[in-house]
């Protein structure tokens, strides 16, 4: 079994299709194809159903996925540690996070990283939350910034290691009654029409369960993972806004105005792994970076504190 033909199974399976592959990997679709071929006569079992647009997996290719991953990451892994030896890590490494991360924390942590080890190629992962879960636990990502709710969903059993403790807060239009007095009282939102920070409904979301246990029912009418969507919403006057603070510091505010909360929520933040990043020299490096960095401002930096 050759490790193109992995290689190039796994591009059809994360870029969705055949010709993405190609594209992604510098290969004809020929080619593409013939390394697939060539993979499910090895495995004596078809991968893919061609039959359908796109191409979809196959009940044996679902269950190949994680072992072909897996060999993929040991090839790496093994390169890896054989540059450790010499003295230079090399390699690739994939950090999944959410968008207000992205843009307030993972830039330090790649400026450091990329200085201390310039042969490291990072890839970025950004995901909603439960996307992050999932490209940690396929092994699409080693290593990945997230929220500590809702409790991460998984097979492996996820190890983590806090980072920080920021406030949420409310976003409202300008000119709306709670402009004048700065703050809200949580029991006064009882019923409000918001727009919070998730992916979908139908899952356990951060909100519901900071909320948990306050007897707080607002109406969630929208939701997004994405701030400036958020604001956007906020701003058209649909809604009121509930997230966290560094995502409404990532995005441009004007016709909006940010709110404190009393009594005030909060939420953690943290770096999170699957069970065997020790095995890639890469991961270990940037996990190593990731607690090194300072957290973004306006939040409280839980590796500083006293335990």
């Amino acid at each position: 079994m050759q490790l193109d033909w992995v290689r190039a199974f796994l591009a059809v399976v994360d870029h969705g299709g055949f010709h993405a592959a190609a594209v992604e990997l510098y290969r004809s679709q020929g080619r593409i194809s013939s390394y697939v071929a060539a993979l499910e006569r090895e495995l004596g079992a078809q991968l893919f159903d061609r039959e359908h647009r796109p191409a979809r997996l196959t009940a044996a290719g679902e269950v190949f996925v994680p072992h072909a991953r897996a060999m993929v990451e040991e090839v790496q892994t093994g390169k890896a540690a054989v540059a450790g030896v010499q003295g230079l890590l090399t390699g690739d490494v994939a950090l999944a996070t959410y968008p207000s991360a992205g843009a307030s924390f993972v830039p330090e942590v790649l400026r450091r990283f990329s200085r201390e080890h310039p042969g490291i190629r990072v890839e970025l992962v950004e995901a909603a939350v439960r996307g992050i879960d999932s490209a940690l636990d396929q092994g699409v990502a080693q290593l990945a910034i997230r929220p500590a709710l809702p409790p991460p969903m998984n097979r492996q059993g996820f190890e983590h290691t806090p980072l920080w403790r920021e406030p949420m807060c409310l976003v409202v239009p300008e000119g709306h009654p709670l402009c004048a007095s700065g703050t809200a009282r949580l029991p006064d939102l009882q019923g409000t029409e918001m727009v919070v920070s998730g992916h979908n409904l139908r899952y356990d979301t951060e909100v519901f369960r900071l909320l948990e246990g306050s007897g707080i029912d607002v109406k969630i009418r929208f939701l997004s993972d994405q701030p400036q969507i958020l604001v956007g919403l906020v701003r058209s006057g649909l809604a009121i806004g509930l997230t966290n603070r560094l995502a409404v510091d990532s995005v441009r505010t004007e016709g909006v105005v940010v709110v404190g909360l009393d009594p005030p929520l909060y939420r953690e933040v943290g770096a999170f792994w699957a069970p065997g990043l020790s095995r890639s020299p890469a991961a270990k490096a940037l996990l190593e970076t990731v607690r090194r960095t300072p957290a973004p401002s306006n939040v409280t930096d839980l590796r500083t504190e006293a335990p």
